[in-house]
């Protein structure tokens, strides 16, 4: 390796180390500040949130602890990237799980589409570690790695979905004065959310194709993970934990719509 090449590939693991050492930072942070919440509310959707928080933090760690180590994907031990992958395919479920609770609670295909998401997931982990893909990162040759994408890619979606749905029809319930204006803000976070979770998962394609084809990861599409993995956490942060001010300029914002 020349040393430009070992230039190159120095700023490409700091810059991939570095963003998903912010995520699960922010992850694992908010993850447990909602796993309080939930002990002392007793609710549900906090409950599930958080835990897929934890997982996608197990996943993590389970795959850039050995990376940072080796500095190199070929010397990452197997089980720990295959342990990776099932942490962030159990992360996707319960996050499914959540949306289903908080949106669409008793709903029958709400209930199918959950199973769906997590039949998709684990056929899919478990056809890529059959083909000798324990990342579950190679969309070329491996057919299964999109089945896995779908079971990550559909929570997100239908989080967005669900969250411009319900904040459209807040905002018309707002203007009648029969909607909190905090209330109908959360359900336009909840979309932004999603929103971002999507994206994401359309950079991590992009980026692992370049992979596939090049054996290198793109530095830019690099930068656009870390990016679209911190940002949609933050989003949620302010859902649950909202900061005063901010709660004062939804208010006003609220005011101005129902005049």
């Amino acid at each position: 390796m020349d040393l430009s090449t070992a230039v190159e590939k120095l700023i490409s693991d700091l810059i991939y180390l570095g963003g998903n050492g912010i995520a699960t930072v922010v992850y694992f942070y908010v993850g447990a500040r909602l796993y309080r919440l939930s002990q002392q509310t007793g609710q549900l959707p906090e409950f599930l949130i958080a835990v897929s928080f934890l997982f996608w933090v197990l996943s993590y760690l389970l795959y850039d602890f050995p990376y940072a180590i080796t500095r190199s994907e070929e010397l990452v031990p197997a089980v720990c990237a295959y342990g990776s992958l099932i942490a962030a395919g159990v992360g996707n479920v319960v996050i499914a799980l959540f949306i289903r609770a908080v949106f669409r609670p008793g709903v029958l295909w709400a209930a199918w589409l959950v199973a769906a998401i997590a039949v998709c997931s684990f056929a899919g982990i478990a056809g890529s570690a059959w083909l000798g893909d324990w990342e579950g990162i190679d969309p070329l040759a491996n057919s299964w790695y999109w089945l896995e994408c779908s079971a990550t890619l559909a929570p997100s979606i239908w989080m967005g979905a669900e969250g411009f749905a319900h904040y459209f029809k807040a905002r018309r319930r707002l203007k009648l004065g029969l909607s909190e204006p905090l209330d109908c803000n959360r359900f336009l976070l909840w979309a932004i959310a999603g929103t971002l979770w999507a994206i994401l998962e359309g950079v991590s394609i992009a980026n692992d194709y370049v992979y596939a084809l090049t054996g290198r990861w793109s530095e830019l599409l690099t930068v656009g993970v870390a990016l679209f993995e911190v940002s949609p956490v933050a989003v949620i942060w302010i859902v649950f934990f909202p900061p005063a001010g901010y709660r004062r300029w939804v208010a006003r914002r609220g005011k101005s719509a129902a005049a």
